[in-house]
């Protein structure tokens, strides 16, 4: 009697590293969490300087805007990284197995990654990006390769074939 994982492709050494890279690249994600967060001093004395020139807010609420703008801002960081970096790990761990929706959205992401790299952030292009954005910019990219070639392409068909994907 044989089971289904028994039946299963075997899985290709190009998807075993492209799901490590994967992972390699959502905790990416939560390593630049933790230095966006660390930057709390630097964003309180922007804003304030911004706020001080503008003049827009009344001088005894400054220090409570500038405060709550800079809490709000880190924990949405929070959220967002937090929800999108575990659902990269759960979507790694499903295109490890054989999901081809996974290895799409993998695909996706990575995409969007790689897009990253050339946009900018409150008008500041980012031509110089960090050592981590390098780094997560060629693992974007292997991971991109190592879905798509013949022995990944083979596995995620025979998966779609046998209805398991």
């Amino acid at each position: 009697m044989t089971t289904q994982h028994e039946n299963a492709a075997p899985r290709p050494r190009t998807v075993e590293v492209a799901f490590w890279l994967s992972v390699v690249s959502a905790l990416s994600a939560f390593v630049s969490l933790a230095y966006f967060i660390s930057l709390r001093q630097d964003m309180l004395d922007s804003l304030t300087a911004a706020v001080q020139q503008l003049d827009a807010v009344p001088p005894e609420r400054k220090q409570d805007f500038v405060e709550n703008a800079v809490n709000l801002s880190i924990t949405l960081a929070v959220i967002v990284v937090g929800a999108v970096g575990v659902l990269l790990l759960v979507f790694a761990f499903m295109m490890r197995r054989g999901r081809n929706w996974a290895r799409i959205v993998l695909t996706i992401v990575a995409v969007l990654g790689l897009g990253g790299m050339t946009t900018n952030v409150n008008g500041v292009v980012l031509s110089s990006p960090g050592p981590l954005a390098l780094i997560t910019f060629f693992v974007n990219v292997a991971v991109i390769v190592l879905l798509y070639v013949p022995p990944s392409n083979r596995y995620f068909a025979e998966h779609r074939l046998r209805g398991q994907a």
